[in-house]
This record gives C-alpha cells, sequence and structure tokens, in this order.
C-alpha cells in the first residue's frame, strides 16, 4: 500500500514485515537504552567555502538532505510508518533534536557509544574532530543505503551554498517517501505454498547456528551489555590492487577472499577444544538492483532493501575452499527465491524472536558484512563553484548488545578498509585489533601463498 494522506500534511503507510522485524530486534536494546543494530556511518573531512560558516553549512545541507530523503524524519509505531510536513517552527525545532554540534575534542568512536535510541536519524558534526557521524535506525536502511545518504548529504551541504538553495517547495517532498521493500517488489499479501516453501528454506539456514563455532568471550555472573566500540585497519592503494589482482587470477572477488579471511580469523581465535566446529556466517545480498527505477538508486537510500541467510563451512575446508563456496554464494546475487520469499521470511522471524526463549548459552561468533562498492556509492570529492568537500576516510557499523563480533569492509579511494564492532562488555580493545590483524594475515598469506604456489 502507498503512502497516503490522512489528514493535510500528514501521511501514513502500513510498516513494512521486514521494516517491523528488525524495529523489533532494534527495541530489544530499549532496557538497555540502546537501538541494536543501528547503523553509524561517519566521514572525516576538509571543506572549502567561504560564503557561510563551515557549521551554518552543515545545519542547512542536513534541512536539504530531508527535502530530498524525507523518510529519514518518519517515525514508527507497531503497525504504521508516518510523516509530516513541517512549518517552517517545526523543521527548526526537528533540526535542533536531530543536528547535533559537537565541540569537543570527542571521537566519532565515543559519540557511537554514547548513542541512545532517537526518533529521527541524527547527525553529528564534530567540529574539532573534522568529522561527520550519521546514525539511523536499521529499520530506516541498510549499509549502501547509510553510505548513499552519507554522499547526498554532502551534495546538500554544497546546494546550501546558493542562496535560493533553502526556498523549499515543503509538501512537495512527500513524493519521495519510500516504499517497503515488500511493496517495491509486489510482493502478495498471501504466500503460496511456493513462496512458503522457500521463504522456510532460508528459515532453516538458521539451525546452522546450533554447534557452530563461537568467540571466546568474557563470562560470569552479572555481566551486562556496555557499549558498542570498534578497531580499524586499512590497507594501501597498492596492497588493494594487489590483492584485487590475485583475487581476479584466482576467479574470485576481494569480497569472497576476505569472508574466507574472517573465517579463517575466527578459527585462529576459537577455543582449541571447538575448532572441530562447522563456521556461520551470514551472506548478505542487496536487494536494490531488483528494485522498480527510482528506487533502485539514490532516490532508495532511506529504505532497507537488503536480505540475507546463514552459509556454514565445516572445519576441514582450507582459505581457498572457503572463498570458492563464499564466491559462488555472491555471485549468485538476490534469487527470486529470496526476492519472493521476503514478506514471508520477515513475518515468520518475526514470530519467532517474539516467543523465542532465551538460550541457555548465549550466542557468538565472528560474522561479516562487505560493501565492496563504497567507492561508488560516495564520491571522495564534491564540488561546485561555491566550494568543495573532500572526503578523507569513510566508514560503518552497527550498535551491538551481543557477544558477536561483525567485520565491516570496503574499498573507498582505492583502499580495503575494516572495521569491527563489538560490545566492550564481551571483549577488548587488544583482543579485538589482535583478531583484526589475523583476518589481515590470513588474507595476505593465504593470497600471496597462492600466487608463489601458481608461479
Amino acid at each position: 500500500m502507498a503512502w497516503v494522506e490522512t489528514r493535510p500534511g500528514y501521511w501514513q503507510r502500513p510498516i513494512g514485515e521486514n521494516e517491523g522485524m528488525i524495529k523489533l530486534i532494534g527495541d530489544g536494546g530499549r532496557k538497555f537504552e540502546k537501538d541494536v543494530w543501528s547503523i553509524s556511518v561517519k566521514a572525516s573531512f576538509v571543506a572549502h567555502i567561504e560564503s557561510k560558516p563551515l557549521s551554518q553549512a552543515l545545519c542547512d545541507g542536513w534541512k536539504i538532505l530531508r527535502f530530498y530523503h524525507p523518510s529519514i524524519v518518519t517515525t514508527a509505531s507497531e503497525n504504521t510508518l508516518d510523516y509530516r510536513t513541517p512549518n517552517a517552527s517545526e523543521l527548526e525545532q526537528w533540526v535542533n533534536d536531530s543536528f547535533i554540534l559537537v565541540d569537543d575534542e570527542i571521537s566519532p568512536d565515543d559519540i557511537i557509544a554514547k548513542l541512545k535510541p532517537h526518533r529521527f536519524a541524527t547527525l553529528y558534526y564534530l567540529k574539532e574532530h573534522g568529522s561527520i557521524l550519521l546514525n539511523l535506525s536499521h529499520w530506516r536502511t541498510d549499509g549502501i543505503g547509510a553510505f548513499h545518504l552519507l554522499n547526498a548529504y554532502v551534495q546538500a551541504v554544497l546546494k546550501s551554498l546558493r542562496k535560493e538553495s533553502l526556498e523549499l517547495p515543503w509538501g512537495e517532498e512527500v513524493d519521495r517517501l519510500v516504499p517497503s521493500v515488500e511493496e517495491a517488489l509486489n510482493l502478495p499479501r498471501a504466500p503460496s505454498p511456493g513462496i512458503e516453501c522457500v521463504a522456510k528454506k532460508y528459515l532453516d539456514t538458521l539451525a546452522s547456528s546450533k554447534g557452530a563455532l563461537e568467540t571466546p568471550y568474557e563470562s560470569g555472573a552479572g555481566i551486562v551489555p556496555k557499549v558498542t566500540r570498534g578497531a580499524c585497519l586499512r590497507f594501501s592503494h597498492d596492497k588493494t590492487t594487489e590483492l584485487e589482482t590475485e583475487c581476479h587470477r584466482l576467479g574470485i572477488h576481494l569480497e569472497a577472499a576476505v569472508h574466507a579471511a574472517v573465517t579463517a580469523a575466527a578459527y585462529s581465535i576459537a577455543d582449541s577444544s571447538s575448532r572441530h566446529k562447522h563456521h556461520c556466517s551470514t551472506m548478505r545480498h542487496s536487494i536494490r538492483p531488483h528494485l522498480p527505477t527510482p528506487y533502485d538508486g539514490e532516490a532508495g537510500a532511506a529504505g532497507l532493501y537488503t536480505a540475507g541467510y546463514i552459509v556454514k563451512v565445516p572445519a576441514s575446508q582450507s582459505w581457498l575452499e572457503n572463498a570458492k563456496q563464499y564466491e559462488a554464494e555472491y555471485s549468485r546475487g538476490a534469487t527470486t527465491d529470496l526476492l519472493f520469499s521476503r514478506r514471508q521470511y520477515a513475518l515468520t522471524m518475526k514470530d519467532v524472536l517474539k516467543n523465542m526463549p532465551p538460550p541457555d548459552t548465549p550466542p557468538s561468533g565472528l560474522d561479516i558484512s562487505c560493501i565492496p562498492n563504497a567507492q561508488i556509492l560516495v564520491k571522495p570529492v564534491h564540488a561546485n563553484a561555491a566550494g568543495t568537500i573532500t572526503l578523507h576516510d569513510i566508514g560503518i557499523g552497527v550498535g551491538l548488545l551481543s557477544r558477536h563480533l561483525y567485520v565491516f569492509t570496503w574499498i573507498f579511494n582505492g583502499r580495503l578498509e575494516f572495521q569491527l564492532v563489538y560490545n566492550e562488555a564481551f571483549y577488548n580493545k587488544i583482543f579485538v585489533e589482535s583478531t583484526l590483524a589475523l583476518v589481515e594475515k590470513h588474507l595476505v598469506s593465504n593470497l600471496l601463498s597462492s600466487y608463489h604456489e601458481h608461479r
């Protein structure tokens, strides 16, 4: 069902099944004042702007981003998403609530650690750190969408330098409110036997987590989740090119090689008594290429258009065997079965989550999320006649309360980058940094050893 105007200036649509499922997970952190899996994207930058103070340009750009991507301001209830076209005072109040200027020398990671649930997407400008941080609930978007929004925001900042830029025809922005993935794909509301079958196929992959390889976390009576932290690793442009060349020679993509390196690192950090177990990780696919125009591009930035399922590999497989298995999965992409299962999968999964008893042993594991085309989604240099903004680094992660470790990886400015996020109640920084170093070691050593073996 499309967005409908329920009264002048008020718009509403049913919440999508996938949005509702992810919101249920996010709301599970409320008792700790956290939004589970909320997405944070950050960028360090240098701006050359003369027509107005940089902080004002950034604030004005935030207003313009809302106009072009109004779904960053929708609010969610259990059954609906709602949007209200703002008047002048409401727009300023929204800016005051959601655009936050940070004057002291605090890092983006420290901001992320302090994040609490918020009704809207929020934008932090860390003046002393020369960076911006965008935080959104995961039901609003996914990793690709978050990078799209980062790019759109920087463009909006430059757009704000034109005198007429803030003369926006509010009311017209509702045409850009995004649909749910179920509506965008035109999925039937009543599932056919075939749809129920394929949904069950993907739901059944969750059973692979039972008896899978764990990660060694801090345990003991009274331990409760704390804050999300992250460790970063960046390869040089030359090293990234070298790794991509070796992947090409092996007939795999870099994301498959990294995925296999993460799996190898999981075995390296696991207790020796459990290294015979299979390893589970999430295979994630973007649905965006399968959406109708314009939602297959930046216009769909503020929408949740992703899917995933669990893949497992046995302990007996080599790094190269794992890489080739992951390559086959990545190359397959979002199949027709995966697309058609989305509504029924989410409905069933939401019911499972509501009724699932707490596990006897809290689950853990080392997982991965790849966004290999980040350098296409986010331009390093933005310029117009009024100014230039150059992005030096970008990053992405999610808020965690569980004992899982997540490796996010992307390529930006020709450099392979990693961010490993964790909850500091269960892991310490030294352990996490050593885990990331193991990912690097397994990636480089396996690719280069393969090269020397075939010379």
